[in-house]
């Protein structure tokens, strides 16, 4: 099975940011920085489920798959090799 037919959402979402707070931010509205005037309040908010456009994933899960796919990743072309 090829790596790319074994993602989840998650892990589409884990792939496609570099950062936890780059993925926040994604989720994070010109109109949510309007009412909020703070970027750290918008985050958490986004963070807690409370606004957001997509998916809540935690931090932790957010690092550890990011975490697994590089493993994966490397595991990988060490097999190619």
């Amino acid at each position: 099975m090829d790596m790319e037919e074994g993602l989840t959402a998650v892990d589409n979402i884990v792939t496609q940011f570099n950062t936890y707070e780059d993925f926040l931010d994604s989720q994070i509205t010109t109109v949510d920085l309007y009412y909020l005037e703070d970027e750290v309040l918008a985050r958490q908010l986004v963070e807690l489920g409370y606004r957001g456009t997509g998916e809540v994933i935690k931090r932790e899960d957010f690092e550890a798959r990011k975490k697994a796919i590089e493993i994966a990743r490397l595991a990988e072309r060490t097999q190619k090799k």
